[in-house]
């Protein structure tokens, strides 16, 4: 017995010592951003998860896309694809504090937006939810427009789907994919002011635009991956599984894997 501890233990030092929780970046990847601009139509710029500081664990500030915005021509369109404010989208003026702390974070992304020749689109993730639901979405909404122009947040009115016609050739579709998977019952206003009111109708607006754009170049922007390799998707980590204790943590998981319990995970009933 006493053997197989002396055994065990170098290799448990051995894998503890290779785990890292810091970004990791190769020392050759390339940071430059160089369209090709005799050769693209239109260039699109994606930008996700940016609510909580746009330039954190970048791999080189001097060229990072602040820098780089300032190059591309104005046949460009920059995405924001969502959860553009952490940790819970845009709260009421009456929290002063929170709202304050919310604005800072968007004007963050709006300042980098003004120094783009391009169109500038921001699309709404689950966390621009989370205060006041599609109340809150009209709130960052209006911040945005009053800087960036009419169609800069897109859905309007906390609707689910847009259309917009890039060029001739290109449509972008744009989806709140959280309106779609989110419980209603906790927004009874949510379709208040949008033509589409049920998911089925939904289905068959989004039908009918894949549809009228046939023959071109057609993009969907949307917040939630089809597929993902993180625990919205049954993937978990070692360290998952010991939470809160080993077995119990392991049978959570499974519990998440099959069930679906948060409509943010790709088993839930409304994501699939």
């Amino acid at each position: 017995m006493k053997k197989g501890l002396f055994f065990l233990l170098p290799i448990f030092i051995l894998v503890q010592s290779c785990a890292t929780f810091k970004a990791q970046y190769s020392t050759k990847a390339k940071s430059e951003f160089s369209p090709n601009t005799d050769k693209v139509a239109h260039t699109f710029i994606l930008v996700g998860d940016a609510g909580n500081g746009v330039f954190k664990d970048t791999v080189d500030y001097s060229s990072s896309l602040v820098n780089q915005l300032s190059k591309v021509t104005k046949n460009s369109t920059l995405l924001y694809l969502g959860d553009n404010i952490y940790p819970a989208g845009m709260p009421n003026i009456k929290d002063s504090l929170a709202h304050n702390d919310a604005v800072k974070k968007l004007q963050e992304q709006i300042d980098l937006a003004k120094v783009f020749k391009g169109k500038t689109i921001f699309i709404p993730g689950n966390h621009d939810w989370y205060h006041d639901g599609n109340e809150g979405l009209k709130r960052q909404e209006e911040i945005v427009e009053s800087q960036l122009g009419k169609k800069s947040f897109l859905p309007q009115n906390g609707c689910p789907i847009e259309s917009i016609d890039i060029t001739e050739a290109i449509t972008l579709i744009i989806v709140d994919s959280q309106w779609y998977i989110t419980n209603w019952d906790n927004h009874p206003t949510i379709n208040e002011n949008c033509e589409i009111k049920t998911r089925s109708q939904f289905l068959d607006e989004f039908r009918s635009e894949i549809k009228k754009a046939r023959g071109k170049t057609t993009l969907v922007a949307i917040h939630h991956p089809m597929f993902t390799n993180g625990p919205h998707g049954g993937k978990f980590s070692f360290k998952s599984h010991l939470s809160p204790i080993p077995v119990l943590g392991s049978l959570k998981n499974l519990l998440r894997k099959t069930t679906g319990v948060s409509n943010a995970d790709i088993q839930n009933v409304h994501y699939n």
